[in-house]
């Protein structure tokens, strides 16, 4: 990998003549999609901590994240969402991107930090089907190109992830979630073909036809029926009236 320099805020790479800077006002924006639950716990340093997490696949919404230097875009992301530790005085949500190491191949992920209250409410929809999707939008130290820096807010946006000072490694973005939003998948619309398919065949809607004449008829009959019963109804009344008058 190619060296990285810094100076005057702004970020060089060598063989570049890109200049990357941060302070972007745009949000960065993850979709995750294939939500599924992980329980167990780990543990660390001798005490017992809660593994519970939310696994997901994500993409980079309105934009495309790349490692500085390079032409190559990220393509999936893998997401994970954890609870914050009860005892935490974190108040904010967090999240962090970066690369790792998995079966000797460096791949994408990012990790979201939820304040337990969060994470449980995420959870219980997932569980009973009301979260397939979720979005989030975070305040981040990625990089941007220079010239992308007032980039208009409808258009997509370059993100980049900084390598190290020697070059070697790449250096994990941080940042602020500023909102976390879930929802099921979206029912598909009926396509034209599978309306095509139920529509009534010719014979069939002769037949349906006929169907519908018997349920007339039936109808018709059972409301001589019920006016009938209605007047006998009435007739017994008026013995009755004329009994009690004698």
């Amino acid at each position: 990998m190619r060296s990285m320099s810094l100076g005057d805020g702004r970020m060089a790479i060598e063989g570049s003549s890109a200049r990357y800077v941060q302070g972007s006002a745009r949000r960065f924006r993850l979709k995750a999609a294939g939500l599924r639950f992980v329980g167990g716990f780990e543990s660390r340093d001798g005490r017992l901590e809660d593994g519970q997490r939310i696994l997901a696949e994500a993409r980079v919404a309105d934009g495309v994240l790349r490692r500085a230097g390079f032409d190559d875009e990220v393509g999936a992301v893998g997401l994970t969402l954890r609870p914050l530790p009860a005892s935490s005085e974190q108040p904010r949500l967090l999240l962090m991107l970066g690369y790792r190491e998995e079966n000797g191949a460096e791949t994408p992920f990012a990790e979201a930090f939820l304040a337990p209250a969060v994470f449980e409410a995420l959870k219980a929809d997932m569980l009973n089907g009301l979260a397939d999707e979720v979005s989030l939008g975070a305040t981040t130290n990625l990089w941007m190109r220079e010239e992308d820096r007032d980039a208009p807010q409808a258009g997509p946006l370059g993100w980049y992830l900084a390598p190290g000072a020697d070059g070697r490694a790449i250096v994990p973005a941080r940042g602020f979630i500023d909102g976390i939003a879930w929802q099921p998948l979206a029912k598909p619309e009926p396509s034209a073909t599978v309306e095509a398919a139920a529509a009534p065949a010719p014979a069939a809607a002769h037949e349906a036809g006929a169907e519908e004449d018997w349920r007339e008829d039936g109808l018709e009959q059972l409301r001589k029926l019920n006016w009938s019963f209605r007047l006998l109804l009435l007739l017994l009344a008026f013995l009755l009236l004329i009994i009690a008058v004698k």
